[in-house]
């Protein structure tokens, strides 16, 4: 136990996953978690248990091998003292080698019998901490929201990361409401991660900008106007929330007025420079 507890002090992945407060409760609290995971996996081997936030996928392989180990070990030391008999020094050499090749034989089948994507995972040696903090760097916002349901230990070293994605992203889903996005969720992310009121204004008022569009509808007229083959042109449009009045220009001898014209397509040019709206 205290072999495995300083194993997990020296990869940096004694701190529990779960969001628990600094300091001493932190501590005492991890210690006692990762004591219980231990005993349970020495007693039961549940393989669920070699997930990087609890055990660990190699330390779990060789945790079944620990017994046969330290029996190897208290029969070598007894041999050294003198303490055994040749009976029972030949019975527990044989037990030695029968447990450990048994072990190894029906280890090595199991992994090669099982699929493939999940062998890796058995002899991985990444921690909790390297886990999230590869899902949130490589990963999806429904990746990286999963971020904040953990110890902040884990996801120190890419706080800043962090920060600057909630920030640009905190007024999209406002808008768009992705499941995750609770108020609970909300309630776990930093006071000072959370974008202030003034940014989220400015942040939304360039969104509502970029969305605006303006709308040209071209057809012929009718009546007196097709006869005098006039054209209509109407604008329609959206710009910055108002709606544009739509207007009409009607030449009075066949032909559309060449300054009417021009001031059409220099706003058309300048609006698409601008890049207020699409057409």
């Amino acid at each position: 136990m205290a072999f495995y507890l300083l194993y997990k002090v020296v990869r940096r992945d004694f701190t529990y996953q779960i969001p628990l407060p600094f300091g001493v409760f932190s501590s005492f609290a991890s210690s006692l978690i990762r004591a219980i995971l231990k005993f349970i996996v020495d007693f039961a081997v549940i393989i669920h248990y070699r997930h990087p936030y609890e055990i660990g996928g190699l330390y779990f392989s060789l945790n079944m091998f620990l017994p046969s180990l330290g029996l190897a070990f208290l029969l070598a030391s007894d041999l050294a003292k003198g303490s055994l008999s040749e009976s029972t020094l030949a019975l527990l050499s044989s037990l030695v080698m029968i447990l450990g090749g048994s072990l190894v034989t029906l280890f090595g089948a199991f992994l090669l019998l099982m699929n493939k994507e999940y062998r890796h995972t058995f002899l991985s040696i990444e921690t909790g901490g390297q886990l999230l903090r590869r899902l949130f760097l490589e990963g999806d916002d429904v990746s990286k929201a999963q971020v904040f349901k953990k110890n902040k230990i884990l996801w120190a070293p890419i706080r800043d990361k962090v920060a600057v994605w909630v920030k640009e992203g905190w007024a999209s889903w406002e808008e768009e409401n992705p499941d995750w996005f609770t108020d609970k969720w909300k309630a776990k992310v930093p006071e000072n991660m959370k974008p202030t009121k003034k940014m989220a204004l400015r942040v939304e008022k360039g969104a509502s900008e970029r969305q605006a569009e303006v709308e040209f509808e071209f057809g012929g007229g009718g009546g007196e106007e097709k006869g005098q083959n006039g054209r209509r042109k109407s604008l329609s449009a959206l710009i910055m929330g108002h709606k544009a009045a739509s207007f009409k220009v009607t030449p009075t001898s066949g032909v559309m007025k060449k300054e009417s014209e021009v001031d059409e397509v220099e706003f058309v040019r300048e609006m698409k420079r601008r890049g207020s709206f699409s057409m």
